[in-house]
């Protein structure tokens, strides 16, 4: 028991560096969790690539309702930090490797981007994954899941190869990072 708290709270030490330390949170989807409508951000500022053609992603999903109540609480900053970067020619990553995203959509995308980035937003549950690009595979190396008040609720490590399927979180992240 002991061992397992040791290894959540070094878990939760280490998310909390990353996240303090230039975390650039970036669209990537929607998902759910425990019936729990999330929208998904992977961390553009952690990414680590192998030579072997592999690269490893922070992920971290918010709940639709934490998200709301923030952007609502936020939203005359976040328009005005958006309309910059919309100016300044931004596009977000997500939106660059789906064609088929609207400009509205786009520019809604970078809102969001906007409101995980500049305010506390608390996550629901972070995960690392890794992507193989050449084989087209993904596997999950860990993942914590967080109550409402942003405390621990469980912590778990992977270590299983899966085949991306296609229109997936994971289809879109290999999009993004494997050039």
């Amino acid at each position: 028991m002991r061992k397992i708290l040791f290894i959540t709270l070094l878990i939760t030490i280490f998310l909390s560096y990353f996240e303090a330390n230039g975390a650039d949170w970036k669209f990537s989807g929607g998902t759910t969790i425990a019936d729990e409508e999330m929208i998904t951000f992977y961390d553009a500022e952690s990414l680590q690539y192998s030579l072997a053609g592999t690269v490893k992603v922070w992920v971290k999903a918010v709940g639709q309702s934490e998200f709301n109540t923030q952007m609502k609480k936020n939203e005359k900053q976040i328009i005005k930090q958006s309309a910059e970067k919309l100016v300044n020619g931004y596009a977000p990553p997500f939106s660059l490797a789906n064609k088929k995203t609207r400009f509205e959509d786009s520019v809604e995308i970078v809102s969001w981007e906007e409101l995980v980035n500049s305010f506390e937003v608390k996550p629901r549950a972070k995960f690392l994954f890794e992507i193989n690009c050449t084989d087209n595979k993904i596997r999950t190396l860990s993942g914590t899941i967080f109550n409402h008040e942003g405390e621990v609720k469980s912590s778990k490590k992977f270590d299983v190869w899966d085949y991306i399927s296609p229109e997936s979180n994971g289809e879109t992240l290999k999009k993004i990072l494997c050039k």
